[in-house]
Formats: structure tokens, sequence, C-alpha cells
């Protein structure tokens, strides 16, 4: 991409009188979980018989419930003041704020072994930490392929990296699966970091800063961080994107990306969708600059550069080999009894699914700001981001539950949705107004990440 001070330059103006569609996206997105109910492929032939969009209705609350309404009361107050602390004070507090609501949301009905009990299960990847155990480190990773059936559910169709990280975990922690979960947590929330270098390289420090509070409270990030590995998917990625959207003005980075992607593979081959955001942020900084596209074609060589590198690094210190761990990854998947879920269906759903987590509030300044790119014609990584998300719901690949598979799309989604609500804040005529309009956005995301927890059911 083009760098801070390229962005800022071409940032267009806002429309007079235009703002966020926040009541257009809320009444979309309730509209497609109540359709969602009324077709009969959202409960036939899934396993589970759990209908999308996490609309079954479960109203749930407990005694740890006054704990969640304290942090998220505190995280309301604090975060709009975080954006004018020192950036190490800033990324840090934000961190420590998100773990803590995360938290307390997951424990507000059952307490603390509601945090643990996703990894208990047998079908999910801590069930095969036992056999890391058995085996080793480097002769789980080496003969993961012919695993198969010694693995569980959801370790077969990813890659090792996530039992192994898990083992990981599970060693710093002396075996207590309560602390691997809050790890787990604190790494899906630590998301934040890779998505303030997303969005600092798109925007300025203050839009960077406002992004990373909109991945915060992302409803998806709050309530899957502490009971799902598809947060450390997200974190990984993140971490892999910040590098990609640096990669047209650094071979350096274009290096490190590549290296970075292929960690991300070893955790989940959903990682195969950073190739279509590399080509398109090529494209992007191909345009803004209207320069030759040879040195653009040769950083996307060092990312594949990168790759193997990445690769070679995993085979020699591991002794992974990730072109047979896709293959039998992809056959674990393909006979996933998810996937007997129409293709369909899924096309339509995967959407809304996704943006009902990533939060009303976040898609309704993405669409503000996408908005007012295309009407100036300035097609930049909003439109990357929409391409992206597009393919991959028709690619067929994903016929599950994106409301967390997807999480990885929550990063940059937050880091465009940052750059919209600067826009707005910039066209407040005071700085109180400004500050009551962020607390009244931050507000409103935690609040739709309450009623989820409060009301509606989700496996995870």
């Amino acid at each position: 991409m083009s760098s801070s001070r390229d962005v800022k330059d071409r940032n267009p103006p806002a429309t007079a009188g235009a703002r966020p569609p926040f009541v257009l996206v809320t009444l979309v997105l309730l509209g497609c979980m109540a359709v969602s109910q009324a077709i009969p492929w959202a409960k036939e032939a899934i396993a589970g018989n759990v209908p999308p969009l996490l609309a079954q209705l479960h109203p749930s609350a407990g005694p740890w419930l006054p704990l969640a309404l304290a942090a998220l009361f505190a995280a309301a107050v604090l975060l709009p003041r975080s954006v004018t602390w020192p950036r190490t004070a800033f990324l840090a507090g934000v961190v420590a704020i998100g773990f803590a609501v995360t938290v307390t949301l997951a424990a507000q009905t059952h307490g603390l072994s509601a945090i643990s009990a996703p990894f208990r299960r047998p079908l999910e990847y801590y069930a095969s930490v036992p056999l890391v155990r058995a085996m080793g480190v480097r002769a789980f990773a080496t003969h993961f392929p012919d695993l198969g059936s010694r693995l569980s559910l959801h370790a077969s169709t990813h890659g090792p990296s996530a039992v192994l990280f898990l083992w990981l975990l599970w060693k710093i922690t002396g075996g207590s699966v309560l602390g691997v979960s809050l790890l787990v947590a604190l790494v899906g929330i630590a998301g934040a970091l890779p998505t303030y270098a997303i969005a600092r390289e798109l925007a300025d420090e203050r839009g960077a800063r406002l992004a990373t509070l909109l991945f915060v409270c992302a409803p998806g990030v709050l309530i899957y961080s502490a009971t799902s590995l598809d947060a450390v998917f997200m974190t990984v990625m993140a971490c892999a994107l910040a590098a990609l959207v640096r990669y047209p003005r650094s071979p350096a980075w274009a290096v490190t990306a590549g290296v970075i992607w292929a960690i991300a593979l070893s955790f989940t081959f959903g990682a195969f969708v950073l190739a279509l955001f590399a080509i398109g942020i090529g494209v992007v900084a191909w345009r803004a600059r209207a320069e030759a596209t040879g040195p653009i074609v040769a950083r996307a060589a060092m990312i594949v550069g990168g790759l193997v590198i990445g690769c070679l690094v995993l085979r020699l210190t591991l002794g992974m080999n990730l072109l047979a761990d896709f293959r039998a990854a992809s056959r674990a998947h393909l006979h996933d009894p998810s996937r007997a879920r129409p293709y369909l269906y899924w096309v339509v759903a995967n959407i809304p699914a996704f943006l009902w987590v990533a939060g009303i509030v976040q898609t309704a300044l993405f669409l503000y700001w996408t908005r007012l790119a295309w009407r100036a014609r300035t097609f930049g990584f909003e439109t990357v981001l929409i391409g992206v998300v597009a393919l991959s719901t028709l690619s067929g690949l994903f016929l599950g539950e994106v409301d967390h598979i997807w999480l990885f799309f929550i990063p940059p989604l937050a880091a465009v949705a940052g750059t919209g609500l600067h826009t707005v804040l910039a066209g407040e005529a005071t700085p109180e107004g400004a500050s009551r309009y962020l607390r009244n956005v931050l507000m409103g995301s935690f609040g739709q990440a309450l009623l989820i927890q409060l009301l509606l059911y989700t496996y995870w």
C-alpha cells in the first residue's frame, strides 16, 4: 500500500450531512437473522442443529453478570480517554481492558469454568495435546499427516501448530486448562496490536488508535477470544497482514510477510486468503503510484520467497511438511459433517453472519468510509477487503460457522472503519462533541456484545 502520508493526502472529504448508516445496518442484519430462521436449510442437515447468525434465543444470566457490567462500564469510560495516552500505554491498556471484558463476559453465567469448558470437548484442538505429550513435539509435527483418526475432529482439519501452540501453553501453565484458556483469550485480544499496525499504514496515528478501539470492542472478538482457538488464528493472520500492507514499499517487509504467512498456514489453511490480500494490495499500490509493475511484481515474488523460507524453517526445526499437512487437512475438511450445509445457503448467509459479529457499529463505519472512497474514486484497502470476502464466500470453502471462523477479517475491517470514524469525528463541531460521539460508538458496540452474550446461543 501507499505510505501513511500518501493515504492521508488522498482521503476524500466527508460529504456534507453524510453519516454512518447505523440504523440501516441494524435493520438489515436483524432482517437477515429473521429470514435465516424461516429457511429450512438453516436447521436441516446441520450437525448440532444450530442455526446460523447466533439467532437461537437462549437467555442466560448468572452471578458474574455484575462483574461483567462493571468491566464494560470501566471500558466505556477508559477507552475514549486512552486515545490521548502515550503509544505504549495505549496499546497495553487497550489489551488489558479488552481482556478483562472478554473474560468477565464469558464467565458471567457459570463462572471461570465457562471459559475452559470449550477446551474440554473431545472435538476440540486441546483434546490432541496428550498426543503431543506422548509422541514428542517433533514426532507429532513430522507424522501429523498420518495421524488421522488419532486427532480430534478440529485438529485434523487444521495445521499442526494449532495443537502445538496449546501444548506450549499447557507447559507454561503447568497443565492448567483454565490457564491455557486465559492465555488463549489474551492472545485473541492481543490482535489489537497488529490491527493498530495495519491501520497505521492506512491512516494517521489517531485513525490507527480509533481502529484499535473498534477492534477491541467488536462483539466477535469479545465473545470468541475467551472460548475459541479461532481468535488465535485471527491474531496470527493479522500479524501476517500487518506485514503485507507494507510490502509494496519495502522488500524486507515483503519477505517478512511471507515468513509469517507460512507460520499462519501452519495454524490454519484459511490463511490462504492472504494471497488474495497480497494481490489486491499490490494492485492498489500500483494504481496509487502510477508506476511500472516491475517493483510490485518483484516484491510479490519476495513474498513467495519468504513463504518458502518460512516453510523450510518449519521443516528443519519441527519437521513440518505443510504440503502433506494441507492434503491431510483437506481430506478431513471435505468429510466434515458441516459441509452438508447447502452451498447457496452459505454464500448468502456467510456475509451477514460475519458482519453481525464484526459489529453493527464497525460495519456501518466501514460502509461509510467505503461510500466516501468510491464516490471520490479512490479505491483502496476497503475495496481489497470487499473483494477478498466476496471471493471467500463464493469459493465454497467456508460452509461452517463463519461468525467465528472469519474472525480474521475483523482486523482489516476495523482498520478501515477506524478511518471512517476518524472522518466523522473530524466533522464534529467541538472536541466535547467528538468525545461524546466516540463514547456512544463504543457503548453501542459493547451493548451489542452484551446482548448477544445474554440472549443468544452459540456453541462456542
